[in-house]
């Protein structure tokens, strides 16, 4: 694994132009469809020559922002369709999310209505979050942002993005765990920075 080089914003910067021609592509296209994406057809949508689309996809996936499987994009910038932990319904449309703050942040950015569960953190006991037109119902749970130095984003920043079934329940995984720096949200403001985070991808 290579030297962690920033944040994940950073690491995201950090990418060539193409790279969020094709993530802006691949990314509406699984959250609408539910289905994975051709690299060749999302080189198509996208206006790009085949092989800029290979290259772009592969450096995403190299900072752990997109999964390939041959030559189809199966997951990008947190929805997946690859089982698990973490379900959603999108408008309709039955996803799977990378953490569970990718439930709430990708529904609020899309102004879309979702239905997610994901596990607890410290319990197991699945959570259910509900958001309507982009705005995530009142909930009790506690969401855990991580705010670290990363170079893989799946491996890195995704498995402790978690959300937690009560404050009680963070602070003893809080305790239990090293999870390094980070921000302790509610839901309704994990939806706030999901807006600004996958702003790029939906405006």
């Amino acid at each position: 694994m290579s030297k962690p080089f920033g944040t994940c914003e950073e690491v995201l910067m950090r990418l060539p132009d193409t790279t969020l021609a094709i993530r802006r592509t691949a990314f509406r296209w699984m959250a609408s469809s539910g289905r994975p994406l051709a690299i060749g057809e999302a080189a198509t949508i996208a206006g790009l020559d085949v092989e800029a689309a290979r290259e772009a996809i592969g450096l995403v996936a190299s900072v752990g922002m997109a999964q390939i499987d041959g030559g189809t994009i199966v997951g990008i910038d947190g929805v997946t369709t690859q089982p698990t932990r973490h379900r959603m319904i999108l408008d309709g449309v039955p996803l799977w999310t990378w953490c569970a703050y990718d439930i709430v942040g990708i529904a609020a950015a899309l102004g879309a209505n979702a239905v997610g569960t994901t596990p607890c953190g410290a319990c197991g006991r699945e959570i259910e979050v509900l958001v309507r037109e982009g705005h995530p119902e009142w909930s009790s749970a506690v969401g855990w942002l991580p705010q670290l130095a990363c170079s893989n984003v799946i491996e890195e920043f995704c498995p402790s993005a978690l959300l937690f079934c009560s404050r009680e329940h963070f602070e003893t995984w809080r305790s239990d765990t090293q999870a390094g720096a980070g921000e302790a949200m509610t839901v309704d403001g994990l939806a706030t920075r999901g807006r600004i985070g996958w702003g790029e991808l939906v405006g």
